[in-house]
């Protein structure tokens, strides 16, 4: 890495890098005595600089825990960020594992409460305490799960999956 070299003799007030310009690198102004960086600047490079420009940004901080969130146009507002759950799932009670069949309802762990993963991926799923391959082993449709091997009669099933609310 290069070593920054500041001008030799600068005003009071002046910044530099003018322009940053590049990724990663800070801006600093001269205040007289020393120089100070400037803890507002952020570059994100001259090839991303037209995409931060177009933003509309807030023109206050956010809160504590706040997070940039966008509208799809451009403009970003403080919010509070969703709050991930995870959620234990089970087999419906009246489709038991019997070595035979293949498809068999999710359902929230312990209820007769349907649920479907979404995105379909969003799920790990374990057969006697074995992770299972996304797949390989099975594939999801809807609150369905579909085995490519039908499990043992009696083999234990948990799933777990996430939700944002």
């Amino acid at each position: 890495m290069a070593a920054l070299i500041f001008p030799p003799a600068p005003t009071v007030g002046q910044r530099f890098p003018v322009n940053p310009g590049t990724a990663g690198i800070s801006q600093w102004v001269y205040d007289g005595a020393k120089w100070n960086a400037v803890l507002s600047t952020v570059s994100l490079g001259t090839t991303n600089q037209d995409a931060y420009n177009t933003y509309q940004w807030p023109n206050a901080d956010g809160s504590a825990n706040q997070q940039l969130t966008t509208d799809g146009t451009g403009n970003l507002t403080w919010s509070v960020p969703g709050t991930g759950n995870l959620v234990a799932l089970g087999i419906d009670s009246g489709t038991p594992f019997d070595g035979l069949t293949v498809s068999f309802p999710l359902v929230l762990l312990g209820t007769a409460t349907s649920f479907t993963p979404n995105p379909s991926t969003n799920i790990v799923v374990f057969l006697g305490g074995v992770p299972q391959t996304p797949n390989n082993a099975y594939t999801i449709s809807g609150a369905t799960i579909v085995f490519t091997a039908a499990p043992l009669a009696g083999t234990t099933f948990y799933a777990v999956s996430s939700v944002v609310s």
